[in-house]
């Protein structure tokens, strides 16, 4: 338990550190790019939140939002034998502040603290108990990232990012521990990101 609190202050202290340094940037930074003015659009960064909006409030600024839903209908038999489905879901919600570091023509180098929220029903839990029993589990995760945005075209743009972040998951069952993980992660050609800029 400690060395769990000990990474979470490690990494708030790293991204505190980070958008105090950004915010600095941000108000020294005089290079004007219309590209990057206060504009929105639609697309995606997390598979697990793929409906979601990109808003920059100026040039540095922006506020990221996505959300994702699943339902799966499975067809089991119950404890006692007989034909029966449930619906196992699960909602997610992704929420990050990107700050522009740097930027080029068509493409903006940026830091993005996040947080990720999860709430699925546990199918480990359901079929082991043979549909006896459905209990969500609920994931969260902190992480500082830096994220290359590169614009294919004048409002669209591709993404992808590598960091550092902090996840803890719990099945929604009295007494049960949370599993928790820190390290390293990234994300390549095969999960990019995109945002379609719509409105300016």
């Amino acid at each position: 338990m400690k060395r769990n609190v000990l990474a979470v202050l490690a990494l708030a202290a790293t991204l505190a550190t980070a958008i105090s340094f950004t915010s600095a940037f941000a108000a020294s930074h005089t290079e004007d790019n219309s590209d990057h003015a206060a504009m929105g659009g639609l697309g995606f960064r997390s598979s697990e939140a793929p409906i979601g909006v990109r808003w920059w409030f100026s040039k540095q600024v922006a506020l990221d939002a996505g959300v994702g839903f699943t339902s799966e209908k499975l067809n089991y038999s119950d404890i006692n034998g007989d034909p029966a489905n449930e619906s196992l879901t699960s909602f997610s919600v992704d929420l990050g502040v990107p700050f522009a570091l740097k930027t080029w023509d068509k493409v903006h180098f940026l830091l993005r603290p996040g947080f990720t929220y999860t709430s699925a029903d546990d199918i480990d839990l359901f079929i082991g108990t043979d549909g006896e029993f459905k209990e969500k589990r609920n994931t969260f995760s902190v992480t500082g990232e830096f994220e290359l945005e590169v614009f294919l075209a004048k409002n669209a743009s591709i993404s992808a990012s590598h960091g550092a972040g902090f996840a803890s998951t719990k099945l929604d069952i009295d007494g049960q521990e949370s599993d928790t993980i820190f390290g390293t992660f990234g994300s390549n050609f095969t999960t990019l990101g995109f945002h379609v800029y719509l409105w300016q």
